[in-house]
């Protein structure tokens, strides 16, 4: 092979492994779905929820009962907008399933996955007030942004990083959504 040849076959290399570290959605899923596109690629998996549940302008009504991610079980929600489009998956994992080792887990199957986070984003609660303490990485594709959130109500002392005093008020959750130009990568999602 020419100088020319293994030059373009690097770059035809290196722009295939670009798309494959893209996301165009979740899973099999896809920005802009309906639900029933959504229902027909999981088949039986797929689980109508009773109404609609509602996140921040999205709304829910169809979901997984369990996903594995990191070797672990998430319940995951099909968020869609306004025009009843797919625009975010939410992948949960509530109370005391909600720990510590899981989010190490999976932060560092993302990080398997994309690299080091492209923003952390961590705020500290105020139990007396109520605010929660919040560690998050957000990793910044092509397409779409993965948001990991560990967020804990009851954390916080000098030194204590949210769940470290096994408090039951707490989530786990990654978002997947479109990213959006010009986005401030802390800003909260939906």
């Amino acid at each position: 092979m020419s100088l020319r040849g293994a030059a373009l076959a690097t770059l035809l290399l290196a722009a295939a492994s670009a798309q494959a570290a893209d996301l165009p959605g979740w899973d099999r899923t896809r920005w802009g779905m309906s639900s029933a596109e959504i229902a027909e690629l999981y088949g039986a998996a797929a689980v109508r929820l009773d109404g609609r549940v509602e996140f921040a302008g999205l709304y829910s009504d169809l979901g997984l009962r369990q996903a594995r991610f990191a070797g672990l079980d998430f319940i995951v929600y099909f968020q869609m907008d306004r025009t009843h489009r797919l625009a975010q998956v939410l992948l949960e994992r509530l109370k005391q399933r909600a720990t510590r080792p899981a989010w190490e887990a999976t932060v560092g199957a993302l990080e398997a996955a994309y690299g080091a986070p492209d923003a952390q984003c961590d705020r500290r609660g105020n139990p007396l007030a109520g605010t929660p303490a919040v560690l998050e990485r957000i990793w910044t594709l092509a397409t779409t942004t993965v948001r990991a959130s560990f967020i804990a109500t009851g954390a916080a002392t000098p030194g204590e990083a949210p769940g470290d005093h096994g408090d039951l008020a707490r989530r786990l959750l990654i978002r997947y959504a479109p990213t959006e130009a010009g986005a401030s990568a802390c800003a909260p999602a939906g």
